[in-house]
């Protein structure tokens, strides 16, 4: 019998081990020299025909919420979140005080329905925060328009996409703020991790400071030979700085990423050659770059989704549901008035089946296999 195959594994080798012992034995294991590597090479990996700044963070929420406070969005403000995501992209937006204002989504790729948007939007709506799921790119051509049409900051929650391009230029060289996840599922992992990345260097800056209890950046030198014992608190701030025990991590995974992504294709395409055509996936593009964090299967009417993902894990493959829309939620189905149509229906159907690049070609082969067997 196959070992279990889990939803997500790290692809993790010796080269990350090396790093991380190096980056031990150095002494400095929190925000330091690893970090800014990190950065550097994070913006040089995104930027297209701008520079692009970067900030590490402990995770992709604290990226979200520092995002929100730098662009200025306070309380009584309204934010346009997909119901379609995970509770972080919508509670960041509670805990500065503003109102959460969901939206529905595309049946076909499961990212926010723009035009629908547009239609929930009041004067005190301040910005929209896209969310490109399963690292399938949102419409960032009619998401800028509407942006711009109407004043509104865009944050982009890529926890899915690190790598992901939209018409030939990467997530991240598109909007205000973009935030990544580098949690330990995600295609570039360092265990706990995320990052922002902007065009505009004051932002970054504005949060690499609020990640920080609004302490000047020269704090993280005053334990150098070169620095002060001399720091300022220039503002009220947070604590979600990147250590360098996860930057260490980042970087050899970053210049392992492309790889990685292109396994996932791979791994894509397999299924979606050889998986019973009783089954419907997501949208895929010729034109954009996915990097299949996840891949969602949609069951016929016929199977019953519960049972399927028990057969699953009696066949020793790991399932899990992508994700369950916020309005279904006891904290935001009692504030939500919005027709969710395409959610309702899609979510009554559908789950995600292994997806990572340190799978084995057998482990593909043999969840194609078991699936098929299931679906009948």
């Amino acid at each position: 019998m196959i070992n279990f195959i889990p939803l997500a594994r790290p692809d993790i080798g010796d080269e990350e081990i090396a790093l991380v012992v190096e980056t031990i034995k150095s002494g400095w294991l929190t925000t330091g020299p690893k970090v800014a590597e990190f950065e550097s090479a994070l913006s040089e990996y995104i930027k297209d025909d701008n520079e692009i700044y970067s900030v590490g963070l402990n995770s992709c929420t604290s990226a979200l919420f520092l995002a929100l406070i730098a662009l200025g969005i306070k309380k009584g403000d309204e934010v346009i979140v997909p119901t379609w995501t995970f509770a972080a992209t919508a509670q960041v937006v509670d805990w500065i005080g503003a109102k959460v204002v969901l939206c529905d989504i595309e049946e076909d790729s499961l990212n926010i329905d723009v035009c629908k948007a547009e239609k929930l939007i009041t004067d005190k709506t301040k910005a929209i925060i896209p969310v490109h799921i399963a690292g399938y790119p949102c419409d960032m051509e009619a998401i800028d328009i509407l942006a711009k049409k109407y004043n509104l900051r865009v944050i982009e929650d890529a926890a899915h996409a690190i790598g992901t391009s939209y018409k030939n230029k990467k997530i991240g060289n598109f909007s205000d703020i973009t935030c990544f996840s580098f949690y330990a599922t995600k295609n570039l992992a360092m265990g706990e991790g995320g990052a922002a990345v902007s065009k505009d260097k004051e932002l970054v800056e504005k949060m690499r400071k609020l990640s920080y209890f609004g302490i000047n950046k020269e704090a993280f030198k005053r334990y150098e030979k070169a620095g002060r014992w001399f720091y300022d608190i220039e503002e009220i701030g947070y604590k979600a700085n990147l250590d360098s025990i996860h930057a260490a991590l980042g970087i050899v995974q970053l210049n392992k990423l492309d790889k990685m992504n292109q396994r996932r294709r791979e791994i894509a395409t397999f299924y979606r050659e050889n998986l019973s055509n009783k089954l419907t996936f997501n949208e895929d593009s010729g034109e954009h770059y996915h990097t299949y964090h996840l891949f969602p299967i949609r069951l016929p009417q016929s199977v019953k989704r519960d049972d399927f993902i028990e057969e699953l894990k009696n066949n020793n493959i790991g399932a899990s549901v992508h994700f369950i829309p916020l309005h279904l939620h006891t904290f935001y189905k009692d504030r939500s008035n919005n027709n969710f149509e395409v959610a309702n229906r899609v979510f009554n159907n559908i789950l995600s089946i292994p997806m990572c690049s340190a799978m084995s070609d057998e482990e593909v082969k043999y969840v194609v296999e078991k699936v098929n067997k299931i679906v009948g």
